[in-house]
């Protein structure tokens, strides 16, 4: 810590008053990254080989006075300074106390006047300058130096404020001062301003201009001053929270331990883990990669963003059923008792279904059909594929694919993205728990596509035998057997899905039902699941054919049977209410009393004509919701190269 000099001490004869304005020969000592000003006291470390013998050479006179000039930066280097690398203005300093430690001499010199060189006398063995002491600051606006002289102090006092690591005695030097001149030289002492901003200040030509400078330069270190102790604040804020955090940690373990819960904390986290993975029969290629990712959640605190991430995953992972499968029922009268319970006539489709059990009864290594249920709505295509799982002894498990524009929706999302998670496939193979569901991909018809890529393009993969054994799930990561899967598509019709995922398929159409289909599955499956839906037992309520046969003819007009079904149950609650209200009897709901409980018909079919007038004939106009009787009547008009007939429906 520089020191300023105490003039009311009797000294040796002051340069000043020895040399005047008189020019004088003086060694030089270069200050690298420094500045000497007048009335400081520092200490000095001189290495080098000339700055050694400028020093020997002051301490051989008798005022011991050596001139220390600073370095230009753009010019320092590790080698000796030269003359031209050194500033014109210096400090004239007189050495008070030298010590030789090895080949380094340990100074106390202290600044007495400003000079500046004229000529330079010598450059080795060390440099030895002509220089003229300049004369002492004169003062141009008392007012003005006294009014910048009290703003320093007040920087000083804001800074002291950051700084209550400084010593007393320094606070009352600085603050106490009523040169201005020493307290500007002072602060440049102990300021970190650099060699250009000491320099000036040690240049400046009257007390006015030196106030300024030393004003301008300690509100700049003052706010540097404060932006350090604030973000110093802030750092040990959030050190001291993390510490806490820490130590509550550590005393909640400790209180778990006692108590005999979650002993361990990650560490048995990770260990139940590594238990979970050593019981489950596991393919290679999984477990290898399960306990990488498993190595590196341990090596994480738990509050790390990756460690839950990897926690999830490794859940994941174990909770898929890699080589779990189900018994599948291969007794195939006892399926076909099944399928003939839950569904009327179909017999191709049953068919198909009794094929491959017979093929998994003689070849259980078989892979699963693709197969694609196509018709209108209200057939009975999904509760077909419920059928089928139920008469395989299957899980079954249903995916609605209308609208889905999304493939990660199918494939899943990567791990980079916040918020990831497996696709549906994968997901519904974890909910079922066996890696042999029947699975229902419904509406396969309704796909969409965008920016987001095709979701039919990430079914060709799925759906294709030779292909899903590997199936690669985004977010898994890892190739999973599909091939064990029953695929069932649902479509209403094959025109919006694509040849090549089309291709993959068996394509099996359930056509319309006639009157006398309706009939059967109405007595069969339609009437008594409404009767029991609405509370009712077939003791209180009775629906005749004529009824069912009025009601699927003159009030739904459908290739299905949903309709009829809501009709049904629309006569079954009117008659609930009565049986509610007191109504004791068994009730019987004929043709003649359908139109109490649903009105008026709302369809009238058309009727073929006995006698057709001339040029009417008739047709039959036949859709996927079922047909109807046209009459048609062709016109001969002439045209202009022969005749034109015109058809009228």
């Amino acid at each position: 810590m520089p020191e300023t000099k105490d003039k009311s001490q009797p000294s040796e004869q002051e340069p000043s008053q020895k040399f005047g304005a008189t020019p004088f020969e003086i060694p030089v000592l270069p200050l690298q990254k420094t500045t000497l000003f007048p009335e400081t006291m520092v200490p000095l470390a001189v290495g080098r080989a000339a700055s050694v013998a400028a020093v020997e050479a002051a301490l051989a006179s008798e005022e011991k006075l050596i001139a220390c000039v600073s370095v230009r930066p753009d010019k320092s280097s590790d080698e000796d300074a030269k003359s031209d690398d050194l500033f014109e203005v210096g400090t004239l300093v007189m050495i008070k106390r030298m010590e030789r430690v090895e080949e380094t001499l340990h100074l106390i010199v202290q600044g007495t006047d400003r000079v500046r060189v004229l000529a330079w006398q010598q450059t080795e063995p060390f440099l030895k300058a002509r220089v003229q002491i300049l004369p002492d600051l004169q003062t141009t606006n008392k007012e003005e130096v006294e009014a910048a002289k009290r703003n320093v102090q007040g920087l000083i006092q804001q800074a002291l404020a950051y700084l209550p690591q400084v010593p007393p005695e320094v606070r009352l030097v600085v603050l106490g001062a009523d040169d201005p001149v020493r307290l500007a030289y002072f602060l440049g002492s102990i300021l970190s301003l650099g060699v250009d901003k000491e320099q000036q200040m040690l240049e400046a030509d009257t007390v006015d201009d030196l106030m300024h400078l030393a004003h301008d330069f300690l509100a700049r270190e003052v706010e540097i001053i404060r932006l350090r102790s604030k973000i110093a604040s802030e750092a040990q804020t959030e050190m001291d929270k993390a510490q806490r955090d820490y130590v509550l940690r550590q005393q909640m373990k400790a209180i778990q331990k006692e108590l005999g819960e979650g002993e361990g904390g990650e560490a048995a986290e990770a260990e139940q883990l590594r238990e979970r993975l050593a019981k489950l029969d596991l393919p290679d290629d999984v477990r290898k990669e399960a306990e990488r990712e498993l190595t590196r959640m341990e090596k994480l605190p738990a509050m790390a963003p990756d460690y839950h991430v990897i926690r999830t995953y490794l859940d994941f992972i174990l909770e898929l059923p890699w080589k779990k499968s189900s018994e599948d029922r291969l007794d195939l009268n006892e399926a076909q008792k099944v399928l003939d319970e839950d569904h009327y006539d179909i017999a191709d489709v049953k068919e198909r279904i009794l094929e491959f059990l017979a093929v998994i009864k003689l070849r259980p290594d078989a892979k699963s059909p693709i197969l694609c249920f196509v018709g209108a709505p209200g057939v009975g295509k999904t509760s077909l594929g419920r059928s089928i799982s139920r008469a395989m002894s299957r899980h079954f498990e249903r995916l609605s694919l209308g609208g889905i524009r999304d493939e990660a929706e199918l494939r899943g999302h990567r791990r980079t993205y916040v918020g990831a998670m497996p696709g549906r496939i994968i997901q519904s193979i974890r909910r079922a728990g066996v890696n042999n569901p029947v699975m229902m991909l419904d509406e396969i018809d309704k796909l969409g596509a965008d920016y987001r890529g095709d979701p039919a393009a990430a079914l060709l993969e799925i759906l294709d035998p030779e292909q899903n054994n590997t199936f690669t799930d985004h977010y898994l990561d890892l190739p999973f057997d599909l091939s064990k899967v029953f695929f069932i598509a649902t479509a209403n019709q094959l025109g919006p899905i694509p040849p090549p995922l089309r291709d993959r398929m068996e394509v099996i159409q359930l056509a319309g039902y006639s009157d006398r289909e309706k009939l059967q599955i109405a007595k069969r499956y339609l009437a008594p699941r409404q009767v029991r839906e609405n509370g009712l037992t077939p003791e209180q309520l009775e629906i005749t054919d004529d009824a069912i046969n009025l009601i699927s003819g003159r009030y739904t007009r459908e290739a299905g049977v949903r309709q009829l079904e809501r009709n049904i149950g629309r006569v079954a609650r009117k008659l609930a209410l009565k049986i509610a209200q007191g109504h004791t009897e068994k009730i019987t709901v004929d043709a003649d009393a359908i139109s109490d409980y649903l009105g008026g018909p709302k369809f009238y079919p058309e009727e073929a004509r006995k006698e057709l007038p001339a040029g009417v004939a008739t047709g039959m106009a036949v859709t996927e919701m079922g047909g109807e009787i046209l009459f048609i009547e062709a016109s001969l008009l002439p045209g202009g190269r022969g005749f034109t007939i015109t058809v009228q429906l």
